[in-house]
């Protein structure tokens, strides 16, 4: 009896294989979106730079089309400006902004703070609890002196829990924003060798003590402390710090 051929089906599992070990444009450009991010708030791509397709597609070891799409997307919020004839460039923190920055985080605070803490359960407090112990655990710097990414990630998921359940995904998105504005400034700083101690994990736990107390007006009051220190090192008025 003769033997079935099954190269063919060897030849079209291969080609899944591939498909599937192959990252689409959209997984590419999330990527590259968050690679960009990162560097425009370190300040490794510096406000007002261009960002030449070239450049960049060989910055990355990427392609022109993911690439068009990771700034696009960082240019609807905010972070690359595009213009018609010279394409696109870095937004620019002018130190003008600051204040209204800091402002407009405040008020959300005001907002954000009271909801959360009137909303959130016990499950909450858990994410709490958990995101303030992650926090903590993670060094700020690296031992060659960098901003630990993992503490970046960790330091954001800290915050971001806080205000959680404030019942409003337009203020939590805003706010996320603004934090990730702040920290353009805050790099801003740290390159210019602003040296000193700030003691933000004592901060930290103050403000996951007020929050699981649920006490609404010192909630808010160590916010935007913690908002305004952060503000005023970042302009070189107080000493350096890890991102806050």
């Amino acid at each position: 009896m003769p033997q079935r051929d099954n190269r063919s089906t060897m030849d079209t599992s291969k080609v899944d294989a591939r498909k599937k070990s192959k990252p689409s444009n959209a997984t590419r450009a999330t990527k590259l979106y968050r690679a960009l991010k990162l560097d425009i708030i370190q300040g490794a791509l510096a406000p007002r730079e261009q960002l030449r397709i070239n450049m960049l597609c060989n910055r990355y070891d990427t392609g022109a089309s993911p690439l068009r799409e990771a700034l696009n997307r960082l240019s609807a919020e905010g972070f690359v400006v595009q213009h018609d004839q010279r394409g696109f460039a870095v937004a620019d923190i002018p130190p003008e902004d600051l204040h209204e920055l800091t402002f407009t985080r405040c008020l959300l605070n005001e907002i954000m703070i009271p909801a959360a803490l009137k909303n959130g359960d016990e499950a909450w407090e858990e994410r709490v609890v958990i995101a303030h112990h992650h926090l903590s655990k993670t060094p700020p710097f690296t031992s060659d002196g960098q901003v630990n990414e993992e503490y970046l990630s960790r330091h954001r998921e800290f915050h971001m829990s806080l205000l959680a359940p404030c019942g409003s995904r337009w203020l939590l998105e805003l706010s996320e924003k603004l934090f990730d504005w702040a920290l353009r400034y805050q790099y801003q700083a740290l390159r210019a060798d602003i040296v000193g101690s700030r003691d933000v994990a004592r901060e930290h736990n103050e403000l996951v003590k007020a929050t699981l107390a649920r006490d609404v007006a010192k909630s808010i009051k160590l916010h935007n402390e913690h908002v305004r220190s952060t503000s005023r090192y970042a302009t070189g008025k107080r000493e350096r710090t890890p991102v806050v």
